[in-house]
């Protein structure tokens, strides 16, 4: 077996999280809430956003008719809820977002300066600080107007104001101070990932196991915002992939980042992973990615890797795709009947409510 160790730092949060597979929760073992009051730099977790952000049943039909909904099978509704209940209005009002800030000539970017912004369920939430220049007040006024006339097209829970102290790239900056910060420390033997709590304008670091006490105190000692730390428990899923692009592998709908050079269409993999974004497919980070031994079956040719890169390759010729809408696999089941000398594949697919059932020739 090969092993590969990845480390993934998050960079940008949506804070919501898929129902398959499920997120972990944050845990910190490391210090009671107690133990905490001597750290007052250190808190021990990302807060949960207090705003209750919209859902695709909740929405009036009228409203529902502004998504394109039918690609999504019932199989994957039921299988991933979130699919159709958050990331099809993500996508949407993000869309209409980005639009509406290009035709007043900014760009997201232009929104880091000044403030942020962050999902919760389908509901966008735009942050601005109050201290604001007048060349920053404009861009803040391009925002706010946008906002306006994305209540008008959707209804008025789609998007929500907040008020921060940092801007994101402030944010960052801090962010970056705190990696050299654990760079010259024992704890990035421990560290699997770091970022931000956008909602909390605070920063966040994931480790595999408790902190000590000192490295607690190095991380109070110099922190300017306060810091989660979270000790995180990750999930393991184990699948086959289905597509590899440059920096990420495709497993059961879900795009891994970072994935290893070697990796290809057809390997059978094991993931550990933490957090998940929601999408189609989702988006996670890979702690750790394993390889597994490729098998033969008896009697057959061809191994499972072979077969299903060969299976991969034949459903997609036969699957509708558009520059809007790729046509992604997951296999659902596998099999090889020695009898007729065939391998059965099962797909599920973002192109079709129906699976995908492909036969290939053992040779």
């Amino acid at each position: 077996m090969r092993r590969l160790g990845i480390l993934f730092v998050l960079g940008f949060l949506f804070l919501s999280a898929c129902s398959e597979p499920e997120a972990p929760q944050s845990k910190n073992k490391s210090k009671s809430g107690e133990d905490l009051d001597s750290y007052p730099m250190i808190v021990d977790s990302c807060p949960e956003p207090t705003y209750d952000g919209d859902t695709f049943d909740e929405l009036s039909e009228e409203e529902q008719k502004l998504y394109s909904v039918d690609h999504i099978s019932e199989e994957m509704k039921e299988r991933n809820p979130d699919v159709l209940q958050v990331a099809t209005l993500q996508t949407k009002r993000q869309e209409f977002l980005r639009k509406g800030i290009s035709d007043k000539g900014y760009t997201l970017e232009d929104l880091k300066n000044i403030g942020d912004m962050y999902m919760v369920k389908g509901t966008i939430i735009l942050q601005f600080k109050e201290q604001l220049t007048e060349e920053e007040q404009q861009v803040k006024e391009a925002f706010t107007e946008t906002a306006e006339d994305l209540k008008q097209k959707f209804n008025e829970n789609a998007v929500h104001i907040e008020k921060v102290n940092l801007s994101a790239n402030e944010l960052n900056k801090q962010n970056e101070a705190l990696s050299e910060i654990i760079d010259g420390s024992t704890i990035k033997d421990k560290l699997w990932g770091y970022g931000t709590c956008t909602p909390s304008n605070q920063l966040k670091i994931d480790v595999t196991e408790p902190l000590t006490e000192e490295e607690m105190k190095q991380l109070d000692e110099n922190a300017e915002v306060k810091i989660a730390v979270q000790v995180e428990e990750p999930n393991q899923l184990e699948g086959y992939v289905t597509e590899v692009k440059e920096n990420e592998m495709l497993v059961d709908m879900i795009w891994f980042s970072n994935h290893p050079e070697e990796v290809q269409v057809g390997d059978r993999v094991n993931v550990s992973y933490t957090n998940v974004m929601e999408s189609l497919p989702a988006q996670a980070g890979a702690m750790e990615i394993e390889i597994l031994k490729d098998l033969r079956p008896e009697g057959a040719d061809m191994s499972t890797s072979e077969a299903i890169k060969k299976a991969v390759d034949k459903a997609k010729e036969n699957l509708p795709s558009s520059p809007s809408q790729n046509a992604y696999l997951s296999v659902k089941e596998m099999d090889y009947h020695k009898k007729s000398d065939q391998w059965k594949v099962l797909f599920e697919t973002t192109a079709s409510e129906e699976t995908v059932e492909v036969q290939i020739e053992d040779e």
